[in-house]
């Protein structure tokens, strides 16, 4: 039986191909055959290799569509398709800040819709290691609306309608992004060539009885710690009810270090006018997984600590008077909590709320040692690269936009080096030589993270990867959550990476960051720093206060905060001296270096802002 032809996911319904000329069109039949390729009133002719890959450079000029692309071989066999769009193709990559669906963030954007000029096409997890991927083991092409805009990319979808709208053209975005993975799983065995300890830890996952033995043995030791926990809830025997205020940290409420299962209920009032009416409970983050239930009755339950609690409450479980929430915590790491500043409330379609807010009880439920630290298969190296970014690798596009950097913090000093290597690979193998990239920076967030001031070293290392051509990055510090790992507006941080898009694809002369330090002036009781922001006469800052995130360092490096005034487009650095540190006597200053600098940030009348910094004095 004759063999058909076999066309990558990529080239599918509902795809998107990059609009212009060179796109490549690709597929598989068998081998030393003509293969004709038609689209747009235009045949393209070549030959099968011999192991049965062809691949033709296409005019895309019309864009729009659907477009028929048909693709025949010389016996006859022909396959179809008929939902073909042009426009712009991004790719969109990083950890979950990118991989966060619109369905996360659906609370601050309820109406939102989609768009029909909006495609994803989302690659599912996969990490492979014994050699790059032809095709993708599952991913499809879907349109932007309905149920499939909830497990679209927010960011991603916010950047490609605001692309849409301006060029008038269908967006596709490529959705290669997952959680928690670091900058070295993204590149190539080629390209980490400089990291003998990364490619050493390669190899062991490339060989399958490794593999099946890393998954069997964190397996067994992640199920014995839940069924420990299982087995003594259902012997213990109930405990003394404590009193507690959430949301807040446990840590500091008598439950230092606490691992293990914790009862949590909250007696509260309901009137009669919302009695058996349907509710929503929102409880914000909780850490680290629960089981919920009303009055007895369960409304939900996460895994993880990650995910805001939104739990439909239906008709007939509240009724006047008394009820109670009761919550079945696991505690993994001694770090539980309900997260402070998040919503905790029973919300009404008529907008009314009742506070879950103030005085709960407790019951130590069952002690246990910590939860095993689990180590995850798509963080190692070369990984995501092979299983996810390596079949994208013949699909031409007009841009990547990167969002990640928080996996790396623990070893920020390597991740200027790896990130520009990362962009070096990708353009080779992507054979776009001048593919540009859109660097997301890290916003600001101080909870679920190390800490030490590494996301300022990670930042600094998104900026100097602006050294490559065709590199620009946006700064995000105002659109973080301190209490979140996930701020929730995407919308914002796509707005920026468009704004960067105009500057650095679309060649459009506009103010599309911050303002930019461009001079220093060092003289005997002051420093000058002098911004440019376009033609921008006043800085400005987010709090309109004075700069608040400036220190500096002698000869023993130790940083103290000095004095920051704005004078039109400069900043005067001075210092009385109290803290030890004379001006002439500053060897180097730096500008919002930490994990969650918010005070006096820097910005221009269009509220991009300056991104930080760390400078040597002459």
């Amino acid at each position: 039986m004759m063999q058909q032809i076999n066309m990558p996911g990529l080239l599918r319904e509902n795809c998107v191909l990059q609009r212009g000329d060179h796109t490549r069109v690709w597929g598989w039949y068998e081998k030393d055959t003509e293969i004709t390729v038609e689209f747009q009133q235009h045949r393209y002719v070549t030959i099968t290799d011999a192991e049965g890959y062809f691949e033709v450079l296409a005019d895309c000029v019309e864009t729009g569509g659907p477009y028929i692309l048909r693709v025949y071989s010389e016996d006859g066999q022909m396959t179809e398709n008929r939902e073909v769009y042009v426009g712009d193709v991004f790719v969109c990559s990083g950890q979950s800040n990118m991989e966060l669906p619109v369905g996360r963030v659906r609370e601050m954007f309820p109406d939102e819709a989609g768009s029909l000029n909006v495609h994803q096409y989302k690659v599912e997890e996969c990490a492979e290691f014994e050699k790059p991927l032809k095709e993708h083991k599952s991913a499809k092409w879907t349109v932007c609306t309905g149920k499939n805009l909830e497990e679209t990319t927010a960011l991603g979808y916010f950047f490609g309608k605001m692309i849409s709208q301006k060029e008038n053209v269908p967006v596709g975005i490529i959705n290669i992004s997952k959680g928690g993975t670091p900058a070295e799983a993204w590149i190539s065995e080629e390209g980490l060539k400089n990291y003998p300890e990364f490619l050493l830890e390669k190899q062991k996952f490339a060989d399958s009885e490794y593999r099946a033995g890393f998954f069997t043995e964190q397996d067994i030791r992640e199920e014995a710690w839940h069924e420990n926990l299982r087995h003594l809830d259902k012997t213990a025997e109930d405990k003394e009810w404590k009193e507690i205020l959430l949301p807040g940290y446990f840590q500091d409420q008598g439950l230092k270090d606490f691992c293990g299962l914790l009862y949590l209920k909250k007696t509260f009032e309901v009137p009669e006018h919302l009695a058996g009416k349907a509710g929503t409970l929102k409880l914000g983050t909780l850490v680290d997984s629960d089981r919920t239930y009303v009055n007895g009755k369960f409304v939900g339950e996460t895994g993880y600590c990650f995910p805001p609690r939104i739990y439909k409450i239906p008709q007939g479980i509240l009724k006047k008077g008394k009820n109670e929430i009761f919550i079945k915590l696991k505690c993994r790491d001694g770090k539980g909590r309900i997260t402070e500043n998040k919503p905790c409330d029973i919300c009404f379609t008529s907008g009314e709320k009742i506070s879950l807010r103030g005085k709960w009880q407790y019951q130590i439920r069952v002690v246990s040692e910590p939860a095993p630290i689990l180590q995850f298969i798509t963080r190692k190296p070369t990984g995501m690269y092979q299983g996810m970014v390596a079949p994208c690798l013949n699909m031409t596009v007009r841009s990547v936009l990167w969002y990640q950097g928080e996996s790396n913090e623990g070893n920020p000093e390597l991740y200027e080096d790896i990130l520009k290597k990362m962009i070096c690979d990708w353009r080779k193998h992507w054979r776009q030589e001048k593919l540009p990239f859109i660097m997301i920076q890290l916003p600001v967030c101080n909870i679920d993270i190390r800490g030490g001031g590494a996301w300022a070293v990670i930042r600094q290392a998104q900026k100097q990867a602006q050294e490559l051509p065709e590199v620009a990055m946006t700064v995000n510090l105002d659109l973080g959550e301190v209490n979140d790992l996930h701020p929730l507006n995407k919308e914002a941080v796509a707005y920026r990476a468009y704004l960067a898009a105009r500057h650095l694809l679309y060649k459009e002369e506009i103010i599309w960051q911050g303002p930019v330090l461009n001079e220093i002036q060092k003289k005997e009781n002051e420093i000058l720093l002098r911004f440019e922001s376009g033609k921008e006469k006043q800085l400005l800052t987010t709090d309109d206060e004075a700069p608040g995130e400036f220190v500096a360092s002698g000869e023993n490096g130790i940083f103290y905060k000095v004095n920051a005034e704005i004078e039109g487009m400069n900043v005067r650095i001075y210092s009385t001296g109290e803290d030890g540190l004379k001006v002439n006597a500053m060897k180097k200053i730096r500008y919002a270096w930490s994990d969650a600098p918010v005070t006096g940030l820097l910005k221009n009348s269009q509220g991009l802002l300056t991104a930080p910094f760390c400078i040597d004095l002459p």
